[in-house]
């Protein structure tokens, strides 16, 4: 498993605001972290559920992938030895699913490009075009953040609806992944995805990773590398060493899902 970034990809990531595949997770630890999140989403009793906040916080194996030493090794490449996560999200398109993500900055509403941050899209299935993989327009992360709008849809896996203006499609990329591999991209990276027009499902986790500059004091941020003085942000704890039933019920209060 890679645990730093080449020179070559650190250029990658400088000029096009994304650097993929990144291989970080063994086909074991794929299984375990998928199957884990299977019973979670069947817990929920909710077949149209496709969005899963703050597993972090609540869940051990959540917890583990997030902390994975050579994931953080990776990151530590970019962001430096003091690392805290300010968030993660599953996103999750069935087989033949009409759902997307319009195309957007992160940084649009999280105030993620005001200080050191990086996002990593991992992958627990088989990620590329026919079943609607991330898309990014490299180089866009240059231009600074973008005037978004809202336009509700029902099929858009953002809450907001934010979407970029204009976007020069013909410049899309697709960034393919295999189970285990990521990608890291920028906060104002214009990116988004296709719904799922294949028979098999595309999973990705997504970690937001920042440093103890966060302007985010209102967030429960998880401290998983470093010693910073983080007296200004709200830190969260490490999940508590509880039965299943009682994180998925504290998990469900927290995201309001």
């Amino acid at each position: 498993m890679i645990t730093t970034l080449s020179s070559r990809q650190f250029d990658q990531y400088q000029g096009d605001g994304i650097v993929f595949p990144i291989k970080v997770f063994s086909a074991g630890e794929v299984s375990f972290f998928r199957s884990a999140l299977e019973s979670t989403a069947a817990d929920c009793g909710d077949a149209s559920l496709k969005r899963f906040d703050g597993l972090h916080l609540f869940f051990d194996w959540a917890y583990r992938l997030v902390t994975n030493e050579g994931l953080l090794n990776t990151v530590e490449g970019l962001l430096g030895e003091n690392i805290l996560v300010d968030g993660t999200l599953v996103f999750s398109k069935p087989p033949r699913d009409s759902s997307y993500v319009s195309w957007h900055q992160d940084s649009v509403y999280s105030g993620w490009n005001l200080t050191p941050s990086t996002s990593a899209w991992i992958a627990l299935t088989p990620s590329h075009r026919a079943n609607g993989c991330m898309r990014v327009i490299p180089g866009s992360h240059k231009q600074g953040s973008l005037d978004h709008a809202n336009v509700h849809d029902d099929f858009n896996l953002l809450e907001r609806g934010e979407r970029v203006n204009t976007v020069d499609e013909a410049r899309a990329v697709d960034v393919v992944l295999e189970p285990g591999e990521m990608s890291l991209h920028q906060s104002t990276l214009v990116h988004g995805s296709n719904p799922n027009a294949s028979d098999e499902a595309r999973i990705g986790f997504i970690v937001r990773y920042v440093t103890s500059r966060s302007r985010n004091p209102g967030r429960p941020l998880l401290r998983v590398r470093g010693q910073a003085d983080c007296s200004h942000l709200s830190l969260a704890q490490p999940p508590a060493d509880t039965d299943h039933q009682s994180a998925f019920c504290a998990w469900r209060t927290y995201s309001g899902s």
